[in-house]
């Protein structure tokens, strides 16, 4: 009897022809490599909920993506409150305390917890390739530390990041000392120049190490009236990944596949016909009454409909 991984095995050698019938993210050299950003599932059981992770590797089975993007909030079960809008209203009320006790959950869990997490996905035949964690002011340097051993026993091949230019500054050594690469991720806040939002932004970045990439996501990118076809032909050396969502432009709204300003068939049959070793990441966030599975599966046939 084969196990999961030689059956996959089997049929990731099929023939292109065959790609309907094999999971999107295991297609032949000449095709795109899907996976998700798991921030997709809106559903989701809460953060430290024993049933969230199997219901992420349940909806990835369901949907046929292979790959994945895992959100910190997804892994950590106080990430929440060491990111985001918690960390930007710092001043509310109890935020010290409830940051601080984060910190010491994340300083003090064994790696097995995360080498637990791992085994789920990989029990499936799937696999984690991004940890998503927004680096920020907030963490200690002994912070950065144990985030970065923590994606070793992970597995992850390196980390994508919300993260702000004097951030990247500080992650330099973390980089060089884990030899573990950091993908900048954007969105479109063009009037702090310390976000990532314009090519410049990233340029300044990826001058600091060589160990920092990018996250293009192309939907923010559109929205903050850049021109992604243009930036992936100029350093897709160093782009890891795409985040694949459809905006209006002039920070425009998220929209439903196809319904937006986003170049989205022109970029993947530009990383297609060039063989870009680029991941194409699916990102479902406009809103709807259906569920996230479901939401995620339409937004992944546009995609093959788009390389028919």
């Amino acid at each position: 009897m084969l196990s999961r991984r030689q059956f996959g095995g089997m049929v990731a050698a099929l023939p292109l022809s065959f790609a309907v019938s094999r999971p999107a993210s295991a297609r032949a050299a000449d095709a795109v490599r899907f996976g998700l950003e798991t921030f997709s599932f809106h559903d989701l059981p809460p953060a430290g909920d024993p049933q969230l992770v199997p219901t992420i590797v349940r909806n990835m089975v369901e949907i046929g993506l292979g790959e994945c993007e895992i959100m910190s909030g997804h892994v950590e079960p106080y990430a929440s409150y060491t990111t985001g809008w918690w960390v930007q209203s710092r001043r509310a009320p109890g935020f010290q305390e409830v940051r601080d006790e984060a910190r010491r959950w994340r300083l003090t869990v064994p790696m097995d917890y995360y080498r637990g997490v791992r085994k789920q996905f990989d029990d499936a035949g799937l696999n984690i390739h991004l940890y998503n964690v927004n680096f920020n002011e907030t963490f200690t340097d002994e912070e950065r530390n144990r985030t970065f051993e923590a994606a070793v026993a992970l597995g992850v091949a390196g980390f994508s990041s919300s993260t702000v230019l004097t951030e990247a500054r500080r992650l330099v050594p973390f980089v060089a000392r884990h030899k573990m690469f950091v993908a900048m991720h954007n969105h479109n806040n063009l009037v702090d120049p310390d976000q990532f939002a314009t090519p410049a932004s990233f340029e300044k970045a990826l001058a600091m190490s060589d160990y920092f990439k990018v996250t293009l996501d192309i939907g923010h990118f559109v929205a903050g009236n850049n021109d992604p076809l243009d930036f992936i032909r100029t350093h897709h050396d160093r782009i890891v990944n795409i985040h694949i969502r459809d905006r209006k432009r002039n920070n425009g709204p998220s929209r439903p596949f196809g319904q937006g300003d986003t170049p989205i068939k022109e970029v993947l049959r530009l990383i297609r016909d060039n063989q870009y070793p680029i991941r194409c990441y699916l990102e479902y966030e406009y809103g709807s009454f259906k569920s996230s599975t479901e939401e995620v599966k339409r937004c992944l046939e546009y995609c093959r409909q788009a390389l028919a």
